[in-house]
């Protein structure tokens, strides 16, 4: 009997992302490699990622300067419940194999379906049931993935429970998962773990608010679970330094990295973290405002960012988001542009605010792992 073309297009699949899991890659109970930097006395070491959607990262020109062997792509939770034919099932699975061409190790994170909306527009998180369906088909699927993020930032204000409750509001008004968003995000974190034991799933993968009280509510619906991987999304820090100069300086109740840090440390002995993840931030070439910082600012940004291990050894690898912006026009790029290269329109119209497919100065900060920065 004979492979059918699908199964011998998802066997293929299968082996080149386990070839790329297999090989090098850390757990978060191991030593982390990647870059080390010193700056006088001290010393930065992690481990650099891009976190980038677009299957045309791996092909780029510009990709293998960058030395890059790690990438983080975020996809609809129910990816894998789609047909072969839908556009976004074919979009992540090209971006698995060009991963997979170029040695890349794959770190999946799921979040909302396009295809599931509330009536005032906002997305539907799944249920317990839709949840463990997906990723019960997920693991199936691409059983070769073992690095996971159970959901992308369940405190950002886009997603509705069925009741209509927020997934971001932190105070529930009863503990049930209709209708407490805090309990149904740590639930997903639990369902993965079940489903993959030999998975490495990262908790929180918070958005970049400081001191935020969601994390003490999630913290207390994973019951007894104990993640020795927390993810963030410090957007804010470097947004903050980008506009004002404001620096993560010890004591500072207004950085997201601190207080995160500060809240892990805060915790009973029986959470011994270990590792924690800087899975998307980047530095501004143009803001959602339209206010363009260009080269020199998106460039001294950048090398903050790549200083933000400082602050903790625990703090272990860096997404750094993102490669290029993709758009179908030139009035259609994404109005927060942190590309690495600036974006080529699909239409081939020029950009407004910079030059189609330049490679910017933040490009060599993240190739030479350069952390001189504040």
């Amino acid at each position: 009997m004979t492979l059918s073309s699908r199964c011998r297009s998802r066997l293929w699949l299968a082996l080149a992302v386990a070839s790329v899991v297999g090989c090098g890659s850390e757990r978060p109970d191991e030593a982390p490699s990647g870059a080390v930097a010193s700056r006088g006395d001290s010393q930065v070491s992690f481990a650099l990622g891009i976190s980038d959607s677009d299957p045309d990262t791996f092909t780029h020109p510009a990709w293998d300067g960058l030395n890059v062997k790690r990438a983080r792509v975020v996809v609809p939770y129910d990816v894998a419940l789609r047909p072969t034919t839908d556009a976004r099932r074919q979009r992540f699975e090209a971006w698995l194999q060009a991963a997979a061409a170029k040695s890349v190790e794959p770190y999946v994170t799921l979040g909302p379906s396009d295809q599931h909306k509330a009536a005032n527009g906002k997305y539907l998180a799944p249920t317990d049931g839709e949840y463990r369906a997906a990723f019960e088909a997920f693991h199936a699927t691409y059983p070769a993935i073992t690095l996971v993020g159970a959901w992308n930032e369940p405190n950002f204000p886009d997603s509705v429970l069925q009741s209509g409750v927020p997934l971001d509001q932190p105070t529930c008004a009863s503990e049930d998962l209709e209708n407490c968003g805090p309990l149904r995000a740590a639930f997903y974190y639990r369902l993965v773990v079940s489903i993959c034991p030999t998975c490495t799933v990262a908790a929180g993968e918070f958005d970049a608010t400081p001191g935020d009280s969601y994390w003490d509510r999630y913290r207390l619906f994973l019951r007894g679970h104990r993640p020795k991987l927390w993810s963030i999304h410090p957007h804010h820090d470097a947004n903050r330094y980008q506009a004002s100069g404001a620096h993560c300086v010890p004591g500072d109740s207004s950085c997201t990295t601190r207080t995160f840090l500060g809240w892990l440390q805060g915790l009973d002995a029986s959470w011994d973290v270990g590792h924690i993840w800087l899975t998307e931030v980047g530095a501004f070439y143009r803001n959602a405002n339209g206010q363009v910082f260009g080269d020199v600012s998106q460039r001294d940004t950048t090398k903050f960012i790549l200083r933000l291990p400082s602050l903790s050894a625990r703090i272990t690898r860096i997404y750094y988001y993102n490669h290029s912006n993709q758009c179908s026009t030139a009035d259609r790029c994404a109005t927060q542009d942190r590309g690495i290269i600036a974006p080529e329109p699909w239409d081939g119209t020029p950009l407004s605010y910079d030059t189609a497919g330049r490679i910017r100065s933040a490009y060599a900060v993240l190739r030479d792992r350069d952390t001189h920065g504040p």
